[in-house]
């Protein structure tokens, strides 16, 4: 394959960018925590993992959350996304699918090999493949030409293999029409709410409160303490023994043109016309020749563009004459951005119409797209170099010592190995209170997950790693009456409020079903759904509440992201006016009956059934794959230790 580069080098033009490498090195690695032992921590079908490959998947996967997050990337958001999961389910399909393609005989040519190669942007330069560059990207990611080459083989095969998978999945126009229409059909609904806050009248008394605690005692303990060490790795503690060469930043300048390019931009100003996106066609026609009289005035009369915005702009920039700033076509919605940059500077547009109404606009200045030079855009590079370099050395110092302590040293050892101070908390609790450390909480809730005496993983907080050890745990106690009675009274009023909003509706909805039961005179369902709802809210002095039109996947106005309530208004039709239980949301409890429902157009549904049909597909084949992945973990013996994951 080299000898095939070498003889073609001035012909190739890579077409995208890192697309495969990137696979690649997600899922197989770059890099490592700098373990030295290579036991394996599962085997699928007798074949092994070893730590190497599961520490270097997970590292290359905290690498590009690394990226995507910055210095917000924390324990808990790799907690939440189940990052040690994930490397090793990564790891475990990859030789399952390895071991079908195996099975299947799935192989991949020579040129397969080759057009894959040179499909990888990193290995260009000046627009052409380059032997050198190649072997250095390479080289900077701990591989060689022979292995990244098997990669790609090995990639190659697990796609062949997921694209057979995948074949085999299809949507019908019908399905896409039913699942347009179930999707955004819309529905709206009156409710009546019952907020227990405004149960305010009641007061817990001495002997309730006594009787809560004694009930409740558990719920009043102290919270648990402990104490800990740690090791701190911070990248500025190799600040001199870090450097970024010319070299450095050139190439890096070089193999990072987009960072460097300047978007075109203008300077404007504009005058709003407020008017909804579902408003009727009458008011649209009058809020556009309303906008139309003040273009009027600005072009043909000659006013102030500056005091016609001050006078009729109804948008947020009114007060500053209507002036936006200096901006990008991407800041600015598709419409108003669109005939803004097609404008000439000092031109002022005539209405154009957005979601937000009918803007007028003027252009103050353009300014042309551009691109820093590297002499311009030289220290930021070195800057960034650098803390990249220190950022990776902390890490790379963090992973020797724990290198260290999975040998079998003590914290002590590790600490004279790594020149490092072991550093004593105080004691804290899950919160994290006093420690001085750049994420409290992250640090707290790693360390209350250890075992007396074990020492943590690598765990980042802020821009440092750390390696942890618990050395004392203090147990809560129950805590006397006196001392929580503030607490038991609040809690205890809270839950006697609930119970009496949640009796009320209950109530209520009985009285409500009773009147729809009993009521002959009906001639509207929705009049007869408001007539009833109308009806208590005026005997008992409650208010009665409307949503807007809402879809299944929305959040409502006025109550929030309550599934609960969506599914309960969605099952309301014309026999089933009012649902027959109270539904519980953030507010309280609701009684629900149906206001109106609307079915999208058959227009509307023509001009999206092919987007609609491509997101059911890659709905369809992410659940096949998964399926077949299933079906075929299941004929396969897979073992681990689920405490490594912990």
């Amino acid at each position: 394959m080299l000898r095939y580069l070498r003889e073609n080098t001035g012909n190739w033009i890579i077409k995208l960018f890192l697309g495969i490498i990137v696979i690649v090195f997600v899922f197989l690695g770059v890099g490592s925590f700098g373990t030295k032992r290579n036991d394996s921590i599962a085997t699928i079908n007798d074949d092994p993992i070893t730590i190497k490959e599961y520490q270097q998947a997970y590292k290359s996967i905290v690498d590009q959350m690394r990226a995507r997050f910055g210095k917000n990337l924390n324990d808990d958001i790799l907690k939440a996304l189940n990052v040690k999961q994930q490397a090793l389910d990564s790891l475990i399909e990859q030789k399952i699918i390895l071991a079908q393609a195996d099975k299947l005989k799935i192989n991949v040519s020579d040129k397969e090999l080759q057009e894959t190669l040179l499909s990888i942007k990193a290995f260009q330069k000046d627009g052409k493949f380059d032997l050198e560059q190649y072997k250095k990207v390479l080289s900077l990611n701990s591989l060689n030409p022979e292995i990244f080459e098997e990669l790609q083989i090995n990639s190659i095969r697990q796609q062949k293999i997921k694209d057979m998978v995948l074949s085999a999945v299809n949507v019908s126009d019908l399905e896409a029409r039913n699942w347009y229409l179930f999707q955004n059909t819309k529905i709206a609904v009156d409710y009546l709410l019952f907020d227990p806050k405004d149960y305010s009248d009641i007061h817990p008394d001495e002997d309730q409160i006594k009787a809560s605690y004694i009930e409740n005692k558990d719920q009043y303990k102290s919270e648990p303490k402990i104490k800990a060490v740690y090791l701190k790795f911070s990248p500025e503690d190799y600040k001199d023994t870090v450097s970024v060469t010319e070299s450095d930043i050139k190439e890096y300048y070089e193999q990072n043109p987009e960072q460097f390019k300047i978007p075109q931009k203008i300077e404007a100003r504009h005058i709003l016309i407020k008017v909804s996106e579902d408003a009727e066609e009458e008011v649209v026609k009058a809020t556009e020749k309303r906008a139309r009289e003040i273009y009027v005035k600005a072009v043909d009369e000659g006013q102030d563009f500056e005091l016609l915005a001050k006078q009729y702009s109804e948008g947020p920039s009114k007060e500053n004459g209507g002036y936006l700033g200096v901006f990008e076509k991407q800041s600015m919605v598709k419409p108003f951005a669109d005939k803004a940059f097609a404008m000439k500077a000092g031109e002022i547009s005539t209405p154009v119409r957005t979601r937000f109404g009918w803007h007028i606009i003027k252009i103050i200045a353009k300014f042309d797209a551009s691109t820093k030079t590297l002499a311009q855009s030289s220290e930021k590079i070195k800057k960034e170099l650098k803390q990249q370099k220190l950022q990776n050395l902390a890490y790379d110092k963090a992973g020797e010592a724990f290198d260290a302590v999975i040998d079998g040293d003590d914290l002590e050892q590790v600490a004279l190995i790594a020149k490092q101070n072991i550093i004593t908390t105080k004691e804290f609790s899950i919160l994290g209170e006093g420690i001085n450390i750049a994420d409290n909480k992250g640090f707290a809730r790693a360390a209350f997950e250890l075992p007396l005496d074990d020492i943590s993983d690598v765990k980042q907080f802020g821009d440092s790693y750390y390696l942890i050890k618990v050395v004392k745990k203090i147990d809560p106690v129950v805590q006397e009456l006196d001392i929580v009675k503030d607490r038991v009274r609040k809690a205890l009023k809270t839950k006697m409020q609930i119970a009496r909003a949640k009796e009320d509706a209950q109530l209520y909805l009985t009285k409500a079903l009773e009147i729809k039961k009993s009521d002959t005179k009906v001639l509207d369902t929705e009049k007869s759904v408001k007539k009833i709802l109308d009806k208590l809210a005026n005997d008992h002095k409650l208010n009665i509440k409307s949503t807007e039109l809402f879809i299944r996947n929305g959040n409502v106005e006025g109550v929030g992201n309550s599934p609960e309530f969506i599914q309960a208004s969605f099952s309301l039709n014309n026999n089933n006016t009012i649902y027959p239980e109270i539904i519980k949301t953030s507010g309280g409890f609701c009684i629900i009956g149906l206001k109106e429902r609307q079915l999208p157009e058959e227009s509307e549904i023509s001009e999206n059934i092919n987007s609609i049909k491509d997101e059911i597909i890659w709905r369809k084949q992410a659940q096949s794959f998964q399926a077949w992945m299933a079906e075929l973990k299941k004929q396969c013996e897979i073992n681990y230790d689920p405490e490594f994951l912990n």
